[in-house]
């Protein structure tokens, strides 16, 4: 291993923390038809947080109707409630709502104080029963999914991935813009919303998952949500297109940024893999050892740095995927470019001697300090129940971690880390 990375791997040695250790909060799961109900009670916690996920994603949409689940799930919280659109509705009695759009499904997530769960819960379930289609509401939806589309659009790093997105998904529209475009979004019509949400928003393959003081929750919440959508299921579209002629991966785009950014992916495993553990390690490891070796100033603090150069295992995604990635701002970007792709070279070539104990308790707290929040509790819960996978997320998580071994490390590094996809965002003054 070269002279510098080893320097780093002792620094790293030496700094982290021991492995954490949690418990759980206790958990159930159950079926009610179609749809999976999981419940993580917490009586300590002060919020009740509740995931609805429902399959109606970017794999429901064609092509030239990019934009258009984003665009049904905004209509939804600008349906009028009580007078005024359900996401001002829901504020008003102290909680938040909002949606994400991935490949095969869209999330809402529901939070309020636990004396306000029956009127929030009761909102949105009307809401989703019944959404308001007509061109008044679907026109302030399109207004919003457009500022938001803007916004995006400032953020190097999630260009980035929506770039790469096109190139790992099995089809063409599943990996198509979570929020399409202004130029797609505008050839949409209230018909188009009301038309997708009729086909795709369908009780089958639900899932209702639950964090926090669920105690707080209407009796038959879970139930509930599975009554609100007509039974049946939608159906996913398949797009193909052709291959791109030539032997380069490389995505270049220009932004408004500062500075250029290196976003680099490799393929990964999915939570139920024997390499999901050994997965997590080595993504804590790379992150570790990227800060250390990047040449960033020593007055950036790890907090910032971590935000600038690391890595991102996105185990839920489809396909799940390693991303990593360079904020060319910080420090010397030829040599934090050259640094992050070499290292994940080396990973896959030579073994690691010694212990990982420490990265395994880097992956370790990583993932429980991810957990602790009350949206990724119910959100974490309801993807492991829903892959069929025992829910219990964290003891298992934290099992598969320590059972990983330096030869499991090098063995996934070899099997996944090869071949990266690579996007770079680049200011647009740069030539």
């Amino acid at each position: 291993m070269p002279r510098p990375f080893v320097a780093a791997l002792a620094a790293a040695l030496c700094m982290l923390p021991a492995i954490a250790r949690a418990d759980a909060p206790p958990m159930g799961v159950q079926r009610a038809g179609n749809v999976t109900i999981v419940r993580q009670t917490d009586p300590a916690a002060l919020l009740v947080g509740v995931e609805y996920v429902v399959p109606a994603g970017l794999d429901r949409q064609t092509l030239t109707q990019s934009g258009l689940s984003a665009l049904t799930a905004e209509s939804i919280l600008r349906t009028p409630v009580a007078g005024v659109p359900l996401a001002d509705a829901i504020a008003a009695k102290g909680g938040s709502v909002h949606w994400n759009v991935e490949a095969n499904d869209v999330r809402f997530y529901v939070e309020s104080l636990p004396e306000d769960a029956p009127a929030v819960t009761a909102l949105f379930l009307s809401a989703v029963a019944k959404p308001d289609f007509s061109a008044a509401t679907v026109d302030a939806a399109r207004a919003s999914v457009d500022r938001k589309f803007a916004a995006r659009q400032q953020a190097a790093l999630q260009v980035g991935l929506d770039m790469l997105a096109r190139e790992a998904s099995p089809s063409a529209n599943s990996g198509s813009p979570e929020l399409g475009s202004p130029a797609s979004l505008a050839q949409l019509s209230a018909n188009d919303a009301a038309a997708f949400y009729a086909r795709n928003y369908r009780r089958d393959g639900s899932v209702v998952s639950a964090a926090g003081r669920v105690d707080a929750l209407p009796a038959g919440w879970g139930e509930s949500f599975a009554n609100a959508l007509p039974p049946g299921s939608g159906k996913a579209i398949f797009v193909h297109l052709p291959a791109l002629e030539g032997s380069s991966r490389q995505f270049v785009t220009h932004r408004d940024i500062g500075a250029p950014w290196l976003i680099a992916q490799y393929p990964a495993p999915p939570i139920d893999s024997k390499d999901f553990g050994a997965m997590l390690v080595l993504s804590a490891f790379i992150q570790r050892t990227l800060l250390d070796v990047s040449g960033m100033p020593s007055v950036v603090s790890a907090t910032i740095g971590s935000r600038a150069i690391g890595s991102i295992y996105s185990f839920d995604g489809q396909p799940p995927r390693l991303t990593l990635f360079v904020n060319g701002e910080i420090g010397n970007p030829t040599q934090a470019f050259e640094t992050a792709l070499q290292l994940v070279n080396v990973l896959s070539q030579t073994r690691l001697h010694g212990s990982i104990d420490q990265f395994k308790a880097a992956a370790a707290g990583d993932f429980a300090g991810d957990a602790d929040r009350l949206e990724s509790r119910a959100s974490l819960g309801g993807l492991f129940a829903g892959e069929g996978a025992s829910p219990d997320f964290l003891n298992r998580t934290l099992a598969a971690i320590a059972a990983t071994t330096p030869d499991d490390v090098r063995r996934v590094a070899k099997k996944y880390l090869n071949d990266p996809a690579i996007a770079l965002v680049l200011p647009r003054d740069n030539s």
